[in-house]
């Protein structure tokens, strides 16, 4: 995912210097430390802003680019939220706009391109990585479902969205398997944190017949390597566009929602 948000940045924005970044569900960072590593390290100035709901996940975000300011002072400054993207309000826009697997829990997605057109500065770039529905991604969906009385967005989502709304975008599929042999561990907190992090629910919750189902589900759809390692289907969407003010202006004469 790093090369190809690499690659659409050198696409539009190679010639510039300093960059405005808004992670939206920014998370713990998983993807954004890395990413913004590599931007200091090809000596970019950076003013990185991140919003999620989740405050521990924030807090931690917040210890990790507070360990990128300490290095690189005077290259990078950073401002964490712990909001969510419909009640996040600024006052400047951003030349680079990340969607790291963040659309799945989006209540409407109308809505959220507004916002996210209005934070996204002219030939600013927005960027969208979302997971195709695959096998690996059926039980979050149904337990989002079951839960949580809500659907969870997938790529195919966006995919209708884009053509009915005529949104012109960059797409790439990427293939990445998962590795879930922990998750055949018993009694192994590793293997409990990697099945609540690919279900996207508590599984302590989870009587003992809804587990095994779940593991016999996952077996029944993943490969077993020479090497003894379980792995099972994935691929995500990674999607990117820019933000040209002129056609948006066409948009809005034309009746869009832009």
């Amino acid at each position: 995912m790093i090369e190809a948000t690499f690659q659409a940045i050198e696409k539009y924005k190679s010639s510039q210097e300093s960059y405005t970044i808004l992670s939206i569900g920014c998370g713990s960072g998983i993807f954004e430390k890395p990413f913004l590593t590599k931007l200091i390290e090809l000596n970019k100035s950076i003013h990185f802003v991140g919003i999620d709901p989740k405050k521990l996940k924030c807090l931690k975000t917040e210890e990790w680019c507070q360990e990128l300011r300490t290095i690189q002072p005077d290259k990078f400054r950073f401002k964490i939220h712990p909001v969510e993207l419909e009640k996040f309000e600024s006052s400047q826009s951003f030349d680079i706009v990340l969607l790291i697997h963040s659309f799945y829990y989006f209540s409407e997605i109308e809505s959220s391109f507004q916002k996210i057109y209005k934070l996204l500065g002219e030939e600013g770039i927005a960027i969208i990585v979302i997971a195709v529905k695959t096998e690996l991604r059926e039980p979050p969906y149904y337990v989002n479902q079951r839960l949580y009385q809500r659907s969870m967005l997938f790529s195919d989502d966006l995919d209708k969205f884009f053509s009915e709304h005529n949104i012109s975008v960059h797409q790439k599929i990427i293939e990445s398997p998962v590795n879930i042999t922990k998750c055949f561990q018993k009694d192994s907190q590793l293997a409990k944190h990697l099945l609540d992090f690919i279900v996207g629910a508590n599984t302590t919750y989870f009587s003992p017949s809804q587990l095994q189902v779940l593991l016999d589900y996952f077996r029944t759809n993943s490969q077993k390597l020479e090497s003894g390692e379980i792995m099972i289907p994935s691929s995500i969407s990674f999607y990117y566009f820019q933000n040209h003010k002129e056609e948006e202006t066409e948009k809005k004469e034309e009746g869009g929602i832009f």
